[in-house]
């Protein structure tokens, strides 16, 4: 190891789990001056809600861990930054009635935050316990985001949104090594880890403490109320509290005692600007295409042919073959060259890969806007719904999209 190598300062994003901890360990092993950091993300009097498990909840255990392994910790306080950039966009989509992918920009809040505090230690580079990858490329000399040695944990895709240009300041120590071999290196280090319950945690957009949360922050007058419908039948089964409430995809709704509905039925769109949920059996729900808005390409690639590569639509979600076409102002369209079962919700992150498994490389991100069956020059292909000229307009030209 060179001498640069064993001067170089790091300062390393610690959580008190088992990964940030032991990635820690493993660069002082390296010879880096490790430094931990944890960002506070909510005021001590706020109610985190749905973010608790973003959080580090016990600075007093972490400092413990950071003494044990002899290195200095700092908080920073990255409240403002968290709230226009995580915080703000949950709320405006829970409101609008589309989704979000928090812990991907919560990512960027957390790169931001300590690449700039980085410069205050005289050093450019910052590390996390993610299992990802980081390669230069030798041709072109940019830094690319490649999928993890231990591709069953690989998290690649919560990463996917980081500029190439702070890619090359990024180091990833359990790239190379699998979650094992991260377990057994953690009982060497005798402290005591903050530990998450990963089991059946709902999506942070799903989570019932959601509903509490925008109430905190947008007064009632502007959380819209309205009325639930069924599509289908074109009935109005009853008034609702506010869109806030319900998500595409939530079902088992819980209405009035009075009103029985079939259990299988879900909310298939929102309204917003009119308030309106619109229910059915999501078995009639169907896709082949997907608008990705916002995309941002990660390599140089010939954006007039189409490319083929698979495309990641959460977390935990399995990559899918598809095609990328690329139209303008960002936007691309993706055809998986099939029918699809259901619907993918507007503003869902999707991150596109160059293979599925190994040596996969991040493509490029984007958000859904649309999904559904497309023609080559419209986006609609659901039949429209006579309605009665008695009743209510459920504006049924803003589901035309939903492709039954």
């Amino acid at each position: 190891m060179s001498e640069k190598v064993i001067q170089k300062s790091i300062l390393i994003a610690l959580t008190g789990g088992i990964e940030s901890t032991v990635a820690a360990y493993l660069l002082k092993k390296q010879g880096y001056k490790v430094i931990g950091i944890a960002l506070q993300l909510f005021d001590h009097n706020t109610d985190p809600g749905p973010f608790s498990d973003m959080i580090v909840k016990d600075l007093s255990k972490l400092k413990k861990i950071c003494a044990f392994l002899d290195i200095p910790f700092y908080a920073i306080n990255a409240e403002d930054i968290f709230k226009d950039t995580v915080i703000d966009p949950v709320i405006g989509r829970v409101l609008s009635g589309q989704t979000f992918e928090p812990i991907v920009f919560y990512m960027k809040v957390l790169f931001d935050v300590m690449l700039l505090k980085a410069k205050k230690f005289n050093t450019d580079l910052v590390a996390t316990g993610h299992y990802a990858k980081i390669l230069k490329n030798q041709k072109t000399g940019q830094f690319e985001l490649m999928v993890a040695n231990d591709v069953e944990n690989d998290q690649s895709y919560v990463l996917s949104r980081i500029e190439e240009e702070k890619l090359g300041h990024i180091v990833l120590p359990l790239s190379e090594i699998r979650k094992k071999e991260v377990l057994k290196i953690s009982e060497l280090i005798k402290v005591e880890y903050l530990t998450r319950d990963k089991k059946n945690r709902a999506h942070i957009m799903h989570d019932p403490r959601m509903v509490t949360f925008v109430e905190q922050y947008v007064p009632k007058d502007l959380r819209r109320t309205g009325n639930i419908y069924h599509y289908s039948n074109e009935s109005s089964i009853c008034e609702h509290p506010g869109i806030h409430h319900f998500y595409i995809g939530k079902n088992k709704l819980e209405l009035r005692p009075e009103i029985k509905i079939d259990p299988e039925l879900e909310v298939i769109n929102i309204v917003p600007f009119k308030g309106n949920i619109l229910i059915d059996h999501p078995s009639k729900l169907k896709h082949r295409h997907l608008i990705l808005t916002h995309f941002q390409l990660s390599d140089k690639y010939d954006i007039s042919a189409p490319l083929q590569c698979f495309i990641k639509l959460g977390p935990s979600e399995q990559k899918i073959s598809c095609k990328l076409y690329f139209k303008n102002n960002n936007i691309v369209l993706i055809d998986f060259g099939e029918i699809r079962p259901g619907l993918i919700q507007s503003g869902v992150f999707a991150a596109i890969y160059s293979r599925s498994g190994e040596k996969g490389k991040v493509i490029g991100s984007g958000l859904v806007e649309f999904s559904g069956v497309f023609s080559e020059y419209e986006f609609n292909t659901l039949p429209k719904i006579k309605k009665d000229e008695d009743e209510e307009d459920i504006l049924l030209d803003d589901v035309e999209r939903l492709g039954f």
